[in-house]
Order: C-alpha cells, then sequence, then structure tokens
C-alpha cells in the first residue's frame, strides 16, 4: 500500500504500531498485576451502579488486597481503558438514579442467574511467568478446581448452626432499608446464603460515611450481579482456542432473526383486537410466538379503556370519537397510539362513514394523520376493502381529490403502494396508485427488500427478475462472505474499501446511487474506513502493507485515525456535502437497514466524544427517522446497544429514539444487552464494559428505559 496515493487529508503514512504496556496481566519483575479481568469488570460496575467516588471505588475493589490498592493515575487509566475518554455522564448523578439501575437490573433473568453461570477469575500467578497455553483447556469441567472466586459458595457448605449464628440485620438496619432509595432492590430475592447477605463488616469500614442500606447494596451489587459471561469463554487457550466475539454487526450472532413476512403486529392492528378475540384466538405459553411476545395475548390482555378498542369491543371513548365525528364534524380526538377517527373508521371496514367523513372535513392535512408507528389510514385499512377494487379506486380517488401523501411510509419504510405489491393487486390498480405518487417521487425500498415499480406482464427470463423476487419475498443468493481466510494480505477487502469511498464521492453527484448491496452514499460512508493507519489497523497489516501476525499487542491510537478528531471531523464533512447533494437519510439497502443504523453500528468510540454524536444528530436533523426499524424489527437503538455504542445510544435517545422498543425477538434494549454480554468471553473486558455501561445508563433516570416494556409503552404517545 502507497498512502501517497490517498485522497484522503490524512498526511503521514502508515506508522509501526506502538503496544502498550497496560495490556498485559502480569509484570516483568514476577508481582502480581494491579487489575486482572475482575477488577477491571467490578470497577466498571461500582462506577457504573453507584455513585461511589473513584477513591472508594478502587478500595471496594481491593478490598481483599488493601496493601496493593493502585493509585489514582492507575485507577482513572483503567477506568478510562475500560469506558473510553470522559466517562462522567456514565455515572448515577444521585441515589435516586442509582436505586432506578438497580431496580431495573434486578428485574434481568440474566443477570438474576449470573452468580451460577458467571466466569470466576482464575488464581494469579504471582511467580511472574506467562504460559504459553492453559494448562486445563476447559478447568470448569475438572473437579473441585483450585482457583479465587467470587461466586456464591454452595447452600450446604455451612452448617444450620453456623447459619443460625450469622449476624441479621437489626430492627434499625430493617428501618433504614425500608426507607432508603434502594428497599426494592434490597427486597429482590437471592440466592446469597444468609451469612454472605447480611454480614457487611468489611464494606461498613470502608464506606463508614454511608448507611446500612448503602452498604448492603454495594456489596449484594458486587457479590450477586457479577458480568453474565460464557462459561466457555473461560476456558479459552490465549492462542489455540482463540476466536471473535464482537464480529461485523451484520452478521452477529446474537442479533434477531429477520421477520419473514412482516412486522407481527403494529399499532393499526389493535384497531381489530376485539376481532381477534372474538376469533377464539388461542396461544399457549411456552411457544415461540409467546416467547417473542408476537402472539396477540399481550395487546389484548393489556388494552383497556381510555383505549378505542378492547378485547371486548369499541370502547366508551372510542363511540364518544365516532358519535364526535359522524354528528358534530369534529375530528380532533387522538387516541393512545395516535389514530385519528379516520383509522378507526378504515380499519372497522366504515366505508359510508369514511367516505361522508373525508367529505365533511375542512382541514384537510388530518387526512396524512400518522400514528406511532408512522401508518397512514390506508396503512390499516381493513381486509374487506381489497375484496372489490372499485370500492377502494374510489376512497383513492376521494384522498387524491383532498392532497392525501400517498408516499408517506412507516416504520419499516412502507408506503400503500408496497402494501398492494405484496398483496399482489392487479397490475392496472398498481400503476393507477403510483401515477397517484407523483412523478417527482421514486418508488423506495423497504425494509423487507421490496421496490414497487411499474408492473408488467409476466416474461419468461433467464436468471433472476427482481421484481418477481421482490413480489415473493425473495432475494437474490446472498454474496460470499467478504472474510476469505485464503487471502492473508486482504487483498479483496481493501479493494472494496477503496470501492466503498469511490461510491461515497460519486453519490454527490448521483444522490440515488446504489451499491451491490443497496447501500446509497450515507450508508457507505458508515462503513468507509477513511485512514491508512485505520486500514492496517482493521486488517492486521504492518506498515508496508504485509500481514502482521503480532495480534496480542494493543496499538497505540494514530492522531490520523477514524477515532481521532480529525478523522470524525472529515467524516462529519462528507456527510454534511452527501446531505446537501441530496441523498436520502432514509434510505434502507438489501440488508433492510438504515444510513441511520449503519452509523449507530459503526462510528469509532475509543478516542474523540463530540463529533460521532455529532454525526447521528446532524443526520437526524436532515430527517432520518430515530425510530425506524430493519427487517428484524430493530431501531437504530437497538443496533447501538448491541454493538455497545453508549454514545450513540445517549444521543439517538437525546434526539427521540423510543427506550421501549422491543425487537423481532420480543427483547427490549435492556434484554439485547443482556444477551451480548451473555456471549462474551472472559477476555472482552472492554466490550463487557460498554454494554454494561449502555444498560446501566439506558436504566437510568436520564432515559427510563425498563426490562420489560408493555405494549402501551412501546407504541403509545410519550407523555
Amino acid at each position: 500500500m502507497n498512502s501517497n496515493s490517498a485522497t484522503s487529508p490524512f498526511g503521514p503514512g502508515l506508522q509501526v504500531p506502538i503496544s502498550s504496556p497496560s495490556g498485559s496481566n502480569t509484570t516483568t519483575t514476577g508481582r502480581p498485576p494491579l487489575w486482572n479481568s475482575s477488577s477491571r469488570r467490578k470497577i466498571s460496575r461500582l462506577y457504573l451502579y453507584t455513585t461511589l467516588p473513584l477513591e472508594k471505588i478502587v478500595a471496594v475493589v481491593h478490598a481483599k488486597s488493601p496493601d496493593t490498592v493502585p493509585g489514582q493515575d492507575s485507577a482513572h487509566k483503567t477506568l478510562n481503558a475500560m469506558l473510553n475518554k470522559q466517562p462522567r455522564w456514565l455515572h448515577p448523578r444521585n441515589e435516586g438514579d442509582m436505586a432506578r439501575r438497580l431496580e431495573e437490573l434486578s428485574l434481568s433473568p440474566t443477570r438474576t442467574n449470573s452468580t451460577h453461570n458467571s466466569i470466576s477469575s482464575p488464581m494469579q500467578d504471582t511467580s511472574g511467568s506467562i504460559p504459553a497455553l492453559n494448562a486445563v483447556p476447559t478447568p470448569h469441567l475438572v473437579r473441585n478446581p483450585t482457583r479465587a472466586s467470587l461466586e456464591v459458595p454452595p447452600f450446604n457448605q455451612y452448617s444450620q448452626s453456623q447459619q443460625r449464628r450469622a449476624n441479621r440485620p437489626t430492627v434499625q438496619e430493617r428501618e433504614q432499608e425500608e426507607n432508603s432509595h434502594f428497599r426494592t432492590f434490597l427486597q429482590r430475592p437471592t440466592f446469597m446464603t444468609t451469612s454472605t447477605d447480611c454480614t457487611t463488616g468489611t464494606f461498613s469500614s470502608l464506606l463508614k460515611d454511608y448507611g446500612h442500606p448503602y452498604v448492603k447494596t454495594v456489596k449484594r451489587l458486587i457479590k450477586r450481579y457479577t458480568a453474565p459471561l460464557s462459561r466457555r469463554g473461560a476456558s479459552l487457550s490465549p492462542i489455540s482456542d482463540e476466536e471473535p466475539t464482537m464480529t461485523s454487526w451484520l452478521e452477529d450472532r446474537d442479533a434477531p432473526v429477520c421477520l419473514p413476512n412482516g412486522p407481527y403486529y403494529m399499532p393499526g392492528d389493535f384497531l381489530c383486537i376485539d376481532q381477534v378475540a372474538q376469533d377464539d384466538y388461542t396461544c399457549f405459553e411456552g411457544t415461540e410466538d409467546h416467547i417473542k411476545k408476537s402472539c396477540f395475548c399481550r395487546p389484548m390482555e393489556e388494552l383497556r379503556e381510555p383505549a378505542w378498542i378492547t378485547a371486548q369491543g369499541v370502547s366508551q371513548t372510542g363511540s364518544n370519537a365516532v358519535a364526535l365525528a359522524i354528528n358534530n364534524s369534529s375530528f380532533e380526538e387522538r387516541d393512545q397510539f395516535g389514530h385519528t377517527v379516520f383509522h378507526l373508521m378504515a380499519a372497522r371496514g366504515m366505508g359510508d362513514e369514511l367516505f361522508e367523513a373525508i367529505r365533511l372535513v375542512q382541514d384537510a392535512d388530518i387526512l396524512n394523520e400518522q400514528n406511532t408507528a408512522g401508518q397512514t389510514l390506508l396503512h390499516v385499512l381493513h381486509i374487506s376493502w381489497f375484496h372489490s377494487e372499485v370500492h377502494l379506486q374510489h376512497l383513492l380517488d376521494i384522498l387524491a381529490r383532498k392532497g392525501f401523501n400517498f408516499s408517506a411510509s412507516d416504520h419499516y419504510g412502507r408506503s400503500f403502494s408496497h402494501i398492494l405489491f405484496q398483496r399482489d393487486e392487479s397490475v392496472g390498480f398498481r400503476n393507477n396508485l403510483l401515477q397517484l405518487c407523483g412523478s417527482t417521487s421514486y418508488q423506495k425500498r423497504d425494509a423487507f427488500n421490496m421496490t414497487p415499480t411499474n408492473a408488467v406482464a409476466p416474461e419468461p427470463t433467464i436468471g433472476i427478475n427482481r421484481t418477481y423476487t421482490q413480489a415473493m419475498d425473495i432475494d437474490p443468493p446472498v454474496q460470499n462472505s467478504r472474510h476469505d481466510n485464503s487471502d492473508p494480505y486482504r487483498t479483496t477487502d481493501i479493494q472494496q474499501e477503496a470501492r466503498t469511498l469511490e461510491y461515497v464521492r460519486a453519490a454527490v453527484d448521483d444522490p440515488l446511487l446504489e451499491d451491490l448491496e443497496g447501500r446509497n452514499g450515507l450508508h457507505c460512508l458508515a462503513a468507509a474506513t477513511l485512514s491508512s493507519s485505520s486500514v492496517t489497523q482493521k486488517y492486521n497489516l504492518d506498515k508496508e502493507g504485509m500481514p502482521n501476525y503480532q495480534k496480542n499487542k494493543r496499538e497505540k491510537v494514530d492522531k490520523y485515525s477514524d477515532s481521532s478528531t480529525r478523522g470524525l471531523e472529515f467524516r462529519r464533512t462528507l456527510l454534511e456535502s452527501l446531505l446537501v447533494a441530496g441523498v436520502d437519510p432514509n434510505h434502507y439497502d438489501t440488508h433492510g437497514n438504515t444510513p441511520l443504523m449503519a452509523f449507530a453500528a459503526q462510528l469509532p468510540e475509543d478516542d474523540d466524544y463530540t463529533n460521532g454524536p455529532g454525526i447521528i444528530e446532524d443526520l437526524i436533523r436532515a430527517g432520518a427517522r430515530v425510530n425506524a426499524r430493519n427487517r428484524a424489527g430493530e431501531t437504530a437503538l437497538h443496533v447501538a446497544v448491541r454493538c455497545g455504542h453508549k454514545l450513540a445510544v445517549k444521543q439517538l435517545v437525546k434526539s427521540g429514539a423510543n427506550v421501549h422498543v422491543r425487537d423481532a425477538a420480543g427483547r427490549s434494549v435492556l434484554e439485547v444487552a443482556d444477551a451480548k454480554m451473555k456471549s462474551l468471553r472472559g477476555q472482552d473486558d472492554a466490550e463487557y464494559s460498554h454494554l454494561e455501561a449502555c444498560r446501566a445508563w439506558l436504566s437510568g433516570t436520564s432515559s427510563g428505559a425498563v426490562q420489560e416494556p408493555t405494549v402501551l409503552q412501546e407504541w403509545a404517545i410519550c407523555s
């Protein structure tokens, strides 16, 4: 590789990576390390879930070895290594914020079981030697292995008399717990033994300025809510068994499975929830749909007055809204999900009433109102409307005369033309609708890789016909993975990097340009590696462009790298030029992802901490829909959490992202963080800390995310 041929503004060429002296767990002098994986995880957890100052956190983490407590400089470096620069915003603001984070943590099934599922830190080797391979590759399968552990001992380890003699809280202490911020957290059941849970002597001496409930809370956080890391990860030897866990966000094994035929349900379906119930709808606990919460059990159970429609039928509130529209020509009423009375009439097949209401309405803009999922009245049409094309065409003609926006799309990027395309309506009818959309509005791909186009009569074709594959929800064969182990020089990957940059440049002149994966210029900018130093680091090359096999060395961040201030400012400048050129910020690629999702997944956060969030903010201000969903039901917030990108998470929430969303697997954003942590290995300290940071901040008072969001929390209008 020749850096002189680069077109980016980054000056110096490739430089030899500089390894960090802090990457090793043992020192050359033979002394035990000040920090190991367990203590690094603990300092992160205490910083994210308690209001303790760093000095106190370090003392608690090293309570068992007070003579070797690290200094403040070492603690700050370790914390920055785990949570990146300026992590202060992640720290709970007060005890109320701390309590809320802990309450949501205690509701996590993954974390509740973490005592038995988490891995333990091995005994530190004080000889200073570094074994080449783990002598016992699967220590958790060995009977009674000798190791230091924070795991709770078995219940039968202590005799009954010992447990009876254990220190129990006094009446005064119980009263303090009852009146403290942490009452709910402390009342959660725990598998800790009575002696372990009630004895806080060491912690009390370290935290003598804090009350009994606070000290007990800190101890339970350390002992009970350990990192839910994979046991298998603990057995991996450092060389022979090493495997990556933080793979490409598009190939993430913890990502939800894509929805095959569209979303399970959206708010428009709630307008007919009574018909679902009356059709003897049955569902059984333990089934896949029930576990994923894709069945109608939760909506039927949770929707109550003042919802317009409940499982029992039209509510009094719904009847009043219809009466006001019909009798008084008043159309201002909205339900909890942002539906107008036009939505209600369309969804329940009230044709005569709908036609009359459209005729009487004075402010035609109300016809374009969308619910909280972006659905217009056409998105929610009852199936009976499609039984007669004449009837439906009459509705479309009336709406067209009222200036209806036929191109309006829901959170999956689907306009009414997508719905017609999926329903396989007649060629003439679909083409007529496309004409109503207007010649200046080109039809866009939705999250399910469907692009409505002018329909033609079927003709025999050779190979893959895009129209037919979209109509049948079948994609062309997936391209081979870019990661080819037979190409150690990563020639193909580097050529792809060059092509991606070329698409970014060309999109300024051609805003509709796409690559082979349907990505527009914004998608490509999110994926592009802009500096030569980042290319060498990404593909493990040396300064000559040759394979670098010294994988264990930690490289120093280059001032020209993509994560540097200069690198992110350059990316932000390119973003502005693409937006000015008219590149669509809501464009879906063939994978079903928007540019906002791509940026949330790929923006670096290990150096500059202001320009990355600024890029996301600029994109949303330019019209990117912050709550748009991909083919797996994920929003950009889901994606950011899954990638452990805490700065992206913060900016998305600040820009209006819904923190109560669920993906296609039925997982909340907190559950996604849990799932990702559970799949990590014991060595993934920084990745664990990033995921824990996302979870802790989201569950705090600033964001208010919950472990198990209700239907109303996910879809109702935010109050």
